[in-house]
């Protein structure tokens, strides 16, 4: 394994694990891979996130970015080199109940979000599991419970902040930057890193939930007219 110097930039001071560090272990690997990183930088601020660039191109090692550590690719963790870790980048701002305009940063959890978007009577079309960062699924679509009705996340995503390979923080939406602002939206990975999200959340109260068990047979007729059924059913309930 590669190692890291134990000098680091001012801006990081305090903000990098490495192997001896009693945290390692609970932030080297990801929800599917286990990896050994040379180092896990915990940035709480875009500023420092430029830093944690910088610290890992002049010590020529490869970066993985990870917000919650749910991708199932296993990206957000490497072996011998740098994991930028979001998760202190968690901070959640109504920026206007009545326009429904929200601020997300990437390390949030999507649970913190609809917890405090609730009490606004507000919510945001995400995954299907609480502990699932902000910033990898925002990034690769978005597909959950409310994706049906409501779309996925990315289609109500309004601007982004992202830092690029060069530490250049980057406001983008439809009118400024607007091909960065389309290739953070489900692009995939590599464009830059996005600390955070502008997004118009949706007006919700009451939810319903239901699971439903369909016994396939081998020659998959069942899921064929699962398929069909689906495909013809409305989007949405009708109002009571």
């Amino acid at each position: 394994m590669t190692a890291v110097p134990t000098t680091v930039p001012a801006e990081l001071e305090g903000r990098i694990v490495t192997p001896g560090d009693s945290r390692y272990r609970l932030l080297r690997s990801t929800y599917t891979t286990v990896a050994r990183p040379a180092a896990v930088l915990l940035p709480e601020t875009p500023e420092q996130v430029a830093a944690a660039l910088r610290y890992a191109r002049d010590r020529g090692l490869p970066v993985a970015v990870r917000s919650g550590g749910h991708g199932l690719s296993g990206r957000s963790s490497n072996n011998g080199g740098v994991v930028i870790d979001l998760s202190a980048l968690n901070r959640i701002e109504v920026l206007d109940q009545r326009a429904r305009r929200v601020r997300v940063e990437a390390g949030a959890r999507w649970a913190q979000v609809a917890e405090t978007l609730s009490g606004y009577g507000l919510a945001i079309s995400s995954g299907d599991h609480g502990n699932v960062g902000v910033g990898g699924l925002a990034t690769a679509g978005g597909v959950g419970w409310l994706v049906r009705r409501y779309g996925l996340t990315i289609d109500n995503i309004r601007a982004v902040d992202v830092v690029l390979a060069d530490g250049t923080l980057m406001h983008a939406d439809a009118e400024h930057e607007p091909d960065l602002f389309w290739a953070v939206r489900g692009a995939g990975a590599g464009v830059g890193i996005v600390v955070a999200f502008e997004i118009e959340a949706l007006e919700l109260s009451n939810v319903g939930y239901a699971q439903i068990v369909v016994e396939t047979d081998r020659q998959g007729r069942t899921l064929t007219q699962w398929a069909e059924v689906m495909a013809e059913a409305p989007r949405s309930c009708p109002a009571p």
